[in-house]
């Protein structure tokens, strides 16, 4: 593959190639993002002063947490953890050994105001259990949330306001259960608008206003009178709910979300070029098997990528960078290879929270020249012992299968998971505390009953029976959009959201008007009826 001879690196003179994989990519990807938590935030005590902190770490793991302030401080050194690499012991050991020695920050964030309880977020306000997500205000339980304000139980929403439970839109205003649509303002229970105002159960319209069930009403008023006998009660939404289904069954989709593209496979990619088998790739080119790209170029194999990463093999979570491989969480790097949680640093092997360095390895320090001759010596070490162009291994990543990313894209039981090497998490997590608990049937039907009594109960959810709670700036949401209390816990909210997107996985299709193959996030024996590009734009207008 020609990616495999742009990044074979050349030390002391001589080139190294990377072997070529001998994993799938379902595996690849597997392996991967069971180093990333992004959604399970739990109590813990910093390792500094015993002061309690929320952290994506649960207090049963072996690492020393620092508050996100302290580890970004000078009060400590994290060269002060440095140490020579032992030719005698293989690579992954000792690198895990380094990883349990330098402090962790934690949480993954940067630079929010009071959105303490958020995982993977940055320049974010007033937010609360929303994950990968960036410039938001005012947004509760989400992910993947770009530029957007108050917004509720949304997923993959950019540039939009005032949302409730919506998923894969852009460009909207005060909307409630839409899907996969743009520019659009005061829809409802909708799939697959663009450009439309003033919609209520309607699927695959572009430019329409006061539709109803893809008709259109005789007047504004009458539109109205319809909407209003919708909203507001629980019984109602349910209702609609079932009527939206429905709708969704029987509506033409396009073989995949791919938008402005050329010679592009795989699902929500937009304005690229020349990416094969991606999956949430924006502004990209060159690219294969890229999970959450943005502005990526020569970029294979990797995860959760942003600000125009170049030239990357076999990474996770990295911002700006160039010529970084085998590398999990790097920021403004360049020239890193096996390296966790550095920032601004260039030229490094096998290091560990590092910030500002160059010519490191294993957080030991070196000149250019001696760096060069002990990085050729431990990769040929690393070929010798079978590690050298291979991941970080699963059982040492800091999380359980099932606290991972992993588990969200590629689900697996406790006991595969731990046949396949992975970890798995039973830490119990102490439940919601609150004065009393009630049946979701003593909640009352509209949300205009419901008074801020309810702020000090918990709610006992109508599928798991695990306790939630509502909270003050949720309450102030839900009335003043109308919305019913939700009935179910947000971790369940959570999976039947993202159920929503079909699996990250291609398979040969037809178009059932053409006949045309296509490459198609639609399983062959799928139910849907899945249109080609041209014949899709031809039935949706």
């Amino acid at each position: 593959m020609e990616i495999l001879k742009k990044i074979a690196p050349t030390f002391n003179g001589k080139k190294f190639e990377i072997p070529m994989w001998d994993l799938e990519p379902d595996e690849r990807l597997r392996r991967r993002v069971a180093h990333r938590n992004e959604r399970f935030i739990y109590r813990t005590a910093s390792a500094i002063d015993g002061k309690p902190l929320v952290s994506i770490y649960s207090p049963d793991k072996p690492y020393k947490i620092y508050s996100l302030d302290y580890w970004f401080s000078d009060n400590w050194d994290p060269m002060d953890y440095g140490r020579d690499f032992d030719f005698g012991s293989g690579f992954f050991e000792q690198f895990n050994e380094l990883c349990l020695a330098v402090p962790r920050a934690n949480m993954m964030t940067m630079q929010n105001e009071n959105s303490e309880y958020t995982t993977g977020t940055g320049f974010c306000r007033n937010c609360y259990l929303i994950n990968s997500s960036e410039h938001c205000e005012d947004c509760y339980y989400g992910k993947l949330l770009q530029t957007c304000k108050n917004c509720v139980d949304c997923a993959y929403a950019y540039d939009s306001e005032l949302l409730y439970q919506c998923f894969n839109v852009r460009g909207l205003y005060n909307c409630q259960f839409v899907y996969n649509s743009s520019n659009s303002s005061d829809c409802f229970f909708c799939d697959n608008m663009s450009n439309c105002r003033n919609c209520f159960l309607c699927t695959n319209l572009n430019g329409k206003e006061y539709y109803f069930q893809n008709k259109k009403c005789e007047s504004k008023e009458a539109y109205e009178k319809i909407v209003s006998d919708f909203r507001g009660k629980y019984s109602n939404y349910k209702k609609a709910w079932e009527l939206f289904e429905e709708m969704r069954a029987g509506r033409v989709y396009k073989y995949a979300e791919i938008m402005n593209c050329e010679n592009c496979s795989g699902d929500f990619i937009k304005n690229s070029k020349n990416c094969a088998n991606c999956y949430d790739v924006n502004d990209s080119e060159d690219c294969e098997n890229v999970h959450v790209g943005v502005k990526c170029k020569d970029v294979y194999d990797s995860s959760n990528m942003y600000e125009g990463p170049e030239l990357s093999w076999q990474t996770l979570g990295v911002i700006a960078t160039f010529n970084v491989h085998f590398s999990i969480y790097q920021f403004n790097c360049s020239d890193m290879w096996y390296c966790d949680t550095c920032y601004n640093s260039k030229n490094c092997f096998g290091c560990v929270g590092l910030r500002n360095k160059q010519y490191c390895i294993f957080n030991k320090q070196y000149s250019a020249e001696e760096y060069e001759v002990m990085v050729a010596r431990i990769i040929e070490k690393m070929i010798e012992t079978g590690e050298w162009g291979q991941f970080f291994p699963p059982q040492y990543s800091p999380f359980g299968y099932n606290e991972s990313l992993a588990n969200e894209y590629l689900p697996l039981g406790k006991e595969e998971a731990l046949e396949r090497g992975f970890k798995w998490s039973d830490y119990d997590k102490p439940l919601v505390e609150a004065g009393k608990m009630i049946e979701v049937a003593e909640l009352p039907d509209s949300i205009a009953d419901v008074d801020e009594k309810i702020l000090d109960t918990a709610i006992k959810c109508e599928v798991s029976g695990k306790p939630f709670v509502v909270t003050g700036p949720e309450l102030k949401f839900y009335k003043k959009m109308a919305v019913p209390v939700p009935h179910k816990h947000p971790d369940v909210r959570y999976d039947e959201r993202i159920a929503v997107r079909k699996p990250r996985k291609l398979w040969e299709r037809v178009c059932d008007k053409c006949g045309n193959s296509v490459k198609s996030v639609f399983e062959p024996d799928g139910v849907e009826k899945i249109y080609c590009e041209k014949c899709y734009l031809a039935e949706v207008r």
